[in-house]
């Protein structure tokens, strides 16, 4: 007999015998048993319903404000990228190997002025960013119009019908399964 303080001891399943005897046949299962089990595997069945939906409206503030952050990021991006970049090329002699290939084309001296170039990328930047998301706002303007005109974009779209909570084993009784089924809502 095993010890119970073994820990591979598995408590013997009781069974009633196949004929209604009243006697009760016993059966050990190993942990071999148990890993030769296969597991119960339960499908998510998504159901999708197919909508049309028409745009006809652009919020142009909402445009003005995602556009205008969205360039000054670009911008602030694109402005440490070149003095990083510029870093490493004049610190690895790009920069010397430039000039000197261009004055090898006929120019008495050919330098490039780090300084200069940064004040004139961050003053070009400035009125980029500002273009860019006037330019970003009118072409709403402009779609707002002409979607009054022509009546909008129909755009066809999946939508999730399908109640994810379905599909989840069911949990035991109490607990935070039940707090959950109380508070499910039918979709």
């Amino acid at each position: 007999m095993a010890d119970i303080d073994d820990p591979f001891f598995i408590v013997p399943a009781v069974q009633p015998d196949e004929e209604s005897t009243g006697t009760v046949a016993t059966t050990e299962v190993t942990p071999e048993d148990s890993v030769k089990r296969e597991p119960i595997v339960r499908r998510r069945v998504r159901r999708v319903r197919r909508t049309t939906r028409t745009v006809r409206y652009i919020d142009p503030w909402s445009v003005l404000r995602v556009a205008g952050i969205f360039h000054v990021v670009l911008y602030l991006v694109l402005l440490i990228t070149g003095v990083l970049l510029w870093n490493v090329a004049n610190t690895t002699g790009t920069v010397d190997n430039v000039e000197r290939f261009m004055e090898s084309f006929g120019w008495e001296s050919f330098e490039f002025k780090g300084g200069e170039i940064f004040h004139q990328a961050w003053v070009l930047g400035l009125f980029l960013v500002v273009g860019l998301t006037g330019l970003a706002v009118l072409a709403a303007v402009t779609f707002n119009l002409i979607t009054d005109v022509v009546g909008g974009i129909r755009v066809t779209v999946l939508e999730d019908v399908a109640n994810d909570m379905e599909a989840v084993p069911a949990p035991s009784p109490g607990g935070f399964g039940a707090w959950l089924r109380s508070r499910r809502t039918d979709r």
